[in-house]
């Protein structure tokens, strides 16, 4: 890769001087809809508004940009020299909102990474070109706040524009590379998709200080290209420690990441 994506994004968010939020949506003849608080809508948003930076990154770097072809295909967007290039990059877009302890304090935000159980496997499975042409995985990643109060598909006239609710307000943007900030659990309890390294602290995912971000690329790819299906009856391993005592046992020498893994535990507890 020639350049720095993070950078550049970045840099990009900062000159354009963004506003994540939007009120509403807009009709040919004026009107306006408002919009409601939800999760899947307001990941379409920062999508949107994240394209037209990445086309322009796109573009100077000499790059083309190819948006997934559907929901369900990984990633959301590819950078690619051309069709054989085999450095492409992958760039998701992921959300999450804030909730609240009693005390007001966060609970920990969680990010959905993709599924662990099909391209990661195969290398074909419902993504945009195989697994091994692409050599970056990059998430931009979105936490904000819901406004509960806010409803959806009320009329407003475009001089109302300035009285419609927020959905959603307080956004914070990170980009960093997948591994970097990927946990040892699913992303949900019944789903086949990685899960996040869950914290409340926004600096974590900036830097990307998931346990990962110390084991490396090779142990994230081997730890979730073989974590156990949902349905699975026998399960070989559920965490990061029982995966390196099931390394071992397969004849390998983990005793460093070993060592790594329990650093990087001391330095990390919440």
């Amino acid at each position: 890769m020639e350049f720095n994506f993070i950078e550049e994004f970045n840099k990009k968010v900062k000159e354009k001087n963004i506003d994540w939020e939007v009120s509403a949506l807009a009709a040919p003849n004026g009107n306006l809809y408002s919009l409601g608080s939800d999760s899947k809508l307001i990941g379409r948003i920062f999508e949107l508004i994240s394209y037209s930076i990445l086309q322009e990154i796109a573009e100077e770097h000499g790059y083309i940009l190819h948006p997934s072809e559907a929901q369900t295909v990984y990633p959301d967007f590819t950078l690619m020299k051309d069709e054989e290039d085999k450095e492409k990059i992958a760039v998701d877009i992921k959300t999450t909102y804030r909730n609240f302890k009693r005390n007001g304090e966060t609970s920990g935000y969680v990010f959905t990474l993709g599924s662990y159980a099909s391209f990661m496997r195969n290398g074909t499975k419902n993504i945009s070109y195989p697994y091994s042409q692409y050599s970056k995985h990059y998430v931009i990643g979105f936490v904000y706040t819901r406004n509960e109060d806010a409803s959806e598909g009320e009329v407003y006239n475009m001089d109302k524009l300035n009285e419609m609710p927020v959905p959603y307000k307080n956004v914070e943007v990170f980009v960093q590379e997948k591994y970097k900030i990927a946990g040892e659990k699913p992303g949900s309890g019944n789903t086949e998709n990685i899960g996040s390294y869950k914290t409340n602290r926004m600096d974590y995912l900036i830097n990307g200080e998931g346990p990962f971000s110390d084991l490396g690329i090779e142990i994230f790819e081997k730890y979730w290209s073989g974590y156990p299906k949902y349905r699975a009856t026998e399960k070989d391993y559920t965490n990061i420690d029982e995966f390196l005592v099931f390394m071992e046992k397969k004849g390998e020498d983990v005793s460093s990441s070993k060592r790594v893994y329990e650093l990087w535990k001391k330095l990390h507890k919440q």
